[in-house]
């Protein structure tokens, strides 16, 4: 059985969740999720998915300063969306166990409207930066923000481990020494086909 791996930057796709609109973001997502379903395909969505949280922004504010996370993703609109299979069927995002990765001030540790200026427009803190996967043999081992500040956005990144079948070893090896990767052996033995 062959095994494909695709990783899908999900760019600004505003619509999705938050206006219920059904845009280009979404056709996308859904053949995505039918290739995976027919084909043993493990693929990693990542990206401004542009979703926001249901609450006023003053509740928002205080629950951030709180520190209560679960509490405001109850709230979030890809949380809901997800728990309720109404998009993205079947794929999984690890626990946020960090603040909000928007809106901020440039290089700044403070949220856009937290001391409001005229005619800014405001926008209450939300996890709009997100990873999620579809596929087997995907065992996630973190979910982190960096606190980079050159954006109004905090990226995110993951540490996944991720099992593949090799066929041609050359190719892999091939593969990793043209991008740098590596494989630990000691960790993920190599099932060697073909060579």
């Amino acid at each position: 059985m062959l095994y494909r791996m695709f990783w899908v930057a999900g760019g600004d796709l505003t619509g999705i969740g938050a206006c219920g609109g059904l845009g280009l973001g979404f056709a996308v997502m859904q053949r995505v999720t039918a290739l995976a379903a027919t084909e043993q395909s493990q693929i990693f969505w990542f990206g401004d998915l542009n979703y926001r949280l249901n609450m006023l922004d003053a509740e928002v504010r205080n629950l951030v300063d709180k520190k209560q996370w679960d509490e405001l993703l109850h709230i979030d609109q890809l949380s809901k969306e997800l728990r309720s299979g109404r998009v993205f069927e079947g794929w999984k995002e690890g626990p946020i166990t960090f603040p909000p990765t928007y809106k901020y001030e440039f290089n700044s540790d403070r949220y856009v409207g937290d001391n409001p200026k005229e005619g800014e427009k405001r926008r209450s803190p939300a996890w709009c930066d997100r990873i999620l996967w579809l596929g087997k043999g995907i065992k996630q081992l973190s979910y982190m923000r960096a606190e980079i500040g050159l954006s109004d956005h905090r990226p995110v990144s993951s540490v996944f481990l991720v099992e593949v079948e090799v066929f041609n070893r050359r190719k892999l090896q091939r593969a990793l020494n043209f991008t740098t990767a590596a494989v630990h052996p000691e960790v993920l033995p190599l099932t060697n086909r073909g060579d």
